[in-house]
């Protein structure tokens, strides 16, 4: 590696690791010597599609990649983050995806900043999510990740007091810019996310439009690519958090 890119690895896991002393009720990373990197998309479906076109782009990137990868257990997995307002009625889209191998988490049921809501309005926006999400998919949740990544004390009561949740927050190791007008170029995204990735990372990219969900697709191409190149193997937050160190 370029020893001025290794050095702004470095500053950026020393930052890093110093933010989630200061947060310590979410997770960020998960401290390992293992080559693993976990992979979450947000924000999925695209509203009002009901054939979820746009999201089966980003399905159809990472199995087009696992396609070269012939042992199952080094393929590519991810945690889609849904929003259950995007969902259509009697969608299959989260059979989908977890036939494929993948997980789903709860992202609330609209996409706004969660942190500004009172504590029982925020309740109903978790627990309708769930209700909704869960249902559809057959299974409970593990994983909620608030809107913007924004969260307080309050929400971390009611999340604690949620069944089968992890009692924190699922946020990240990078702030995301792909979902900004000015960033948003899928060769600029995968450049971007390759400057996080350190064993333990966790990554964010975004669905929930179309425009959005075609960009994450081609940067999903270059960005699995690399991590392949580098030794890494794909998971979901899921197979992250419970990795032996």
């Amino acid at each position: 590696m370029n020893p001025t890119l290794l050095t702004l690895t470095i500053l950026q896991q020393a930052l890093l690791t110093q933010v989630a002393k200061t947060f310590p009720d979410a997770v960020f990373y998960k401290k390992t010597t293992q080559r693993l990197v976990a992979l979450t998309i947000d924000d999925i479906p695209t509203p009002n599609e009901p054939d979820d076109q746009s999201t089966h782009l980003i399905l159809d990137a990472i199995a087009e990649h696992n396609q070269s990868i012939t042992n199952p257990n080094q393929q590519a997995r991810a945690t889609f983050f849904v929003i259950s307002n995007h969902l259509c009625q009697e969608t299959e889209l989260l059979q989908t995806i977890l036939d494929q191998g993948h997980e789903i988490g709860n992202h609330g049921l609209e996409d706004i900043l969660v942190a500004e809501l009172y504590p029982e309005q925020f309740q109903h926006h978790l627990e309708q999510a769930h209700h909704c999400i869960s249902g559809l998919c057959g299974k409970p949740l593990r994983w909620y990740r608030p809107g913007r990544a924004f969260y307080n004390p309050k929400m971390l009561e009611i999340l604690r007091e949620t069944p089968d949740y992890e009692p924190r927050f699922a946020l990240g190791s990078m702030i995301p810019l792909d979902t900004n007008s000015w960033s948003e170029h899928p060769q600029f995204t995968a450049w971007y996310t390759s400057q996080f990735i350190f064993p333990g990372s966790i990554l964010v990219l975004h669905g929930g439009t179309v425009t959005r969900s075609e960009n994450t697709a081609i940067a999903l191409k270059t960005i699995l690519k690399t991590l392949t190149e580098q030794n890494y193997r794909v998971v979901t937050l899921s197979e992250l958090w419970d990795s032996h160190r």
